[in-house]
């Protein structure tokens, strides 16, 4: 029997090692679209109301097969909330804080993914009761984006650019409670609600200089 092994077939161990990356990724690719259909579902029906194999008929694949990703409904939706939150959370530990300049640009974009909107809304509200599986994740979500825009603003309060009455905190809670607010208002009125422009001038009656102005007293504080 030969044991030359630099030519023919490299066997079944070798196969299987060259096509490990392609299988990886074809079950990644699985994994997205599994969320894509899920984000709807959930924003349309809730937590309870949304079913598994209704969001598997949506992405074309068995109830076992997405089982396999996401063994509960629970850690679906848990993984459907990161990925919409990814944008703003990965400002949460910037030196600076949260930026408002951010939270309007995310406003503008919020336009073209209304079914990510409907669902933040469903799933917060939801989630306020305790047994609600997203409760956790979101009492961190908005305890973390509170105090990194209050340390964005804390930079205003110490400059006395905050408009008289506003502390950092309570400046950043107005404006985050501006935003969600005027976001249900979009999801009713899309044609005459128009969210950025009005957080802009939320903003302006709580920041008494331009926010590149801001801006720039931040990036010199905090750098």
């Amino acid at each position: 029997m030969s044991t030359d092994t630099t030519s023919g077939d490299a066997g079944p161990a070798s196969r299987r090692k060259t096509s490990a990356p392609g299988h990886y990724a074809k079950g990644l690719a699985k994994r997205e679209a599994i969320l894509d259909a899920a984000l709807p579902v959930f924003g349309q029906a809730g937590f309870h109301g949304a079913s598994l194999r209704e969001i598997a008929r949506q992405c074309g694949v068995s109830h076992q097969s997405l089982m396999h990703y996401f063994p509960t409904k629970d850690e679906l939706l848990l993984a459907v909330l990161r990925r919409r939150d990814e944008r703003l959370r990965r400002h949460f530990d910037d030196p600076g804080g949260m930026r408002l300049d951010e939270l309007v640009e995310l406003a503008e974009y919020n336009v073209e993914v209304p079914g990510v909107i409907q669902l933040f809304n469903t799933a917060s509200a939801e989630s306020t009761s305790p047994d609600h599986p997203a409760h956790e994740y979101y009492a961190d979500f908005y305890e973390r984006i509170v105090a990194s825009t209050t340390a964005y603003l804390e930079v205003a309060s110490a400059h006395g650019l905050l408009a008289p009455g506003f502390t950092a905190e309570t400046a950043a809670r107005v404006v985050l409670a501006v935003q969600d607010g005027l976001q249900v208002q979009w999801l009713y009125d899309r044609d005459t609600v128009h969210v950025a422009e009005l957080m802009r001038l939320v903003i302006a009656t709580v920041v008494t200089v331009p926010l590149d102005a801001l801006d720039e007293l931040v990036s010199a504080t905090s750098s």
